[in-house]
């Protein structure tokens, strides 16, 4: 009697350990493919937000003055002029077309955030 448990616990304990092995196994490989997706995502991130960098220093810097209810852009052609409230909500958006381009804003009294490219300016609309 006391050999047959000696036999089965020795078989039910390499079966625990061997499941065991592989349950750490297969978690490591998870980690390891979970680690190197979450690392691959910010390279190519990262190469985006250079390689725009680099476009954007060879250009002429970007202006924004404001004259009333007008904004004068310079030096973004062919982006977007992005006006959100101090809410978040956005208010409105404008396509700059030229090197440097006069934009009415249409907007009530207040204060606004005015964007074009890395460029962010607060404002106050009297």
């Amino acid at each position: 009697m006391q050999f047959s448990k000696e036999i089965f616990g020795s078989f039910a304990k390499k079966h625990y350990l061997c499941n065991n092995y592989r349950r750490m196994r297969m978690r490591k490989n998870l980690l390891i493919i979970s680690m190197m997706a979450f690392l691959a995502v910010p390279a190519v991130a990262t190469t985006m937000v250079l390689e725009r960098g680099v476009a954007e220093m060879i250009d002429e810097p970007i202006s924004l003055s404001i004259d009333g209810n007008a904004v004068l852009v310079s030096g973004a052609q062919g982006q977007k002029l992005i006006v959100v409230s101090l809410t978040g909500r956005q208010v409105a958006e404008y396509q700059i077309d030229s090197p440097a381009q006069r934009i009415e804003l249409n907007l009530t009294k207040g204060c606004y955030v005015l964007k074009v490219g890395n460029i962010v300016r607060k404002v106050s609309i009297h």
